[in-house]
């Protein structure tokens, strides 16, 4: 009989010890994160990434969701495909997460049908148009309009301001885009675009991984008459094409996408950015908006002496929704891939508190907005100048 109670008070004793780890585990919603800290993107990528951290750890201290504790397992991955595969197999095999924070378009487009096949919500730091249609990739979201409303956008601008100068006849227009699937995301919907609303498209310039000299391609815009260039790269990349246009004494009215143009370009590129308009799909740092109160707190109680903008902001926003989305899911007892899918697309005109656009997605449609900001460069300033409204039609669905 001593010995049965013996036996009895040892089991009990190692099931007792066993009990707190297994609740800890309960009390968590594992979430991967791909993210760029040392790539070719890591410019941007860096800012996102610690928005996304930031993001995390208010939530975690306003008591996660439903009482649980979101564990970020966030990793750089270079900027390079074949790690981010590894990534994926890692954090979908080994982790068990729920769902994945993703990046680059590249990366995101060669894992797209793995993220449908394993049914994990993906949100991405890429809005390529593709990944908005969930006929084809039913697990795939993020958080903005996609590069080809941007690019749409921007055109419909260069329409007004060239007609506002009084230009006769058609806009000559150059796209220079990396050579890489991010820089080509929204090419053709550029050019059939421009066709369509009279805008002439002249030029098409290549600009090749981690360039120095932007000088040969801008030469032969010049002998084209390129009057306004859409410049589709990073931060870094932008200010190299920036200084050596003004190096040739170029006139060109440059446009950015949303990873080349945040107040970092005028960091980097001081009087050369001035002028320059972008595309905006997440407000800069410091906007008087609801939602930037999180942001400015966060800042204060995590590192208050660094310096953030809109990329923060991004990777911010993004968290946001997909957070919004566990709780959804945590509330419908469903806290897996299907139940996280299932709650986003539940959303409908979700504010991020001024920090982008309302957000909807539907089964049929995760195209989260379809307005873009356009802002431009004025006295070191990033300035709203207008949003443009793209119309929710089929015929762009996925284009």
């Amino acid at each position: 009989m001593n010995v049965q109670k013996s036996l009895a008070g040892i089991l009990a004793a190692a099931l007792a010890a066993l009990v707190p780890s297994w609740a800890s585990a309960q009390q968590e919603i594992k979430v991967g994160g791909i993210f760029d800290l040392t790539g070719v993107t890591s410019d941007v990528g860096k800012p996102f990434a610690q928005g996304v951290q930031d993001c995390v750890a208010v939530t975690n201290d306003a008591g996660g969701i439903g009482g649980k504790k979101i564990k970020l397992l966030g990793a750089d991955y270079g900027y390079k495909i074949d790690q981010a595969r590894a990534l994926y197999k890692k954090f979908v095999n080994d982790d068990k997460v729920v769902m994945i924070q993703g990046w680059g378009t590249g990366d995101t487009e060669a894992l797209k049908d793995f993220v449908g096949q394993d049914k994990i919500p993906y949100f991405s730091g890429s809005f390529a148009a593709p990944l908005s249609d969930p006929s084809k990739f039913p697990y795939n979201f993020f958080v903005a309009p996609t590069y080809s409303e941007q690019l749409r956008s921007w055109l419909d601008w260069v329409k007004q301001d060239y007609g506002k100068g009084g230009g006769k006849g058609k806009a000559k227009v150059a796209f220079m885009f990396g050579d890489n699937a991010y820089g080509k995301a929204p090419l053709a919907a550029g050019r059939k675009y421009a066709a369509e609303i009279g805008v002439d498209v002249v030029d098409e310039a290549v600009l090749p991984p981690n360039f120095q000299d932007a000088t040969s391609q801008l030469l032969t815009m010049k002998q084209k008459g390129v009057e306004y260039a859409y410049i589709n790269v990073t931060t870094t990349g932008v200010s190299l094409v920036l200084r050596d246009a003004k190096k040739l004494g170029l006139t060109v009215k440059f446009g950015s996408n949303p990873y080349g143009f945040s107040e970092s370009l005028v960091a980097v590129a001081g009087p050369l950015a001035e002028g320059v308009t972008g595309v905006v799909p997440h407000v800069p740092f410091g906007t008087p908006v609801p939602g930037m109160k999180m942001l400015e707190a966060a800042h204060q109680k995590y590192h208050p002496t660094d310096k953030h903008d809109a990329m923060y902001v991004r990777g911010w926003a993004s968290c946001l929704v997909w957070t919004e989305g566990l709780r959804g899911a945590d509330k419908a007892g469903q806290m897996n891939g299907p139940g996280v899918k299932a709650a986003v697309e539940k959303l409908a005109d979700f504010s991020t508190g001024g920090l982008s656009q309302s957000v909807t997605y539907t089964p049929a449609d995760h195209r989260p907005t379809m307005t873009t900001s356009i802002y431009q460069i004025q006295n070191g300033k990033l300035v709203k100048i207008g949003d443009y409204i793209m119309p929710r039609t089929k015929e762009w669905f996925g284009l």
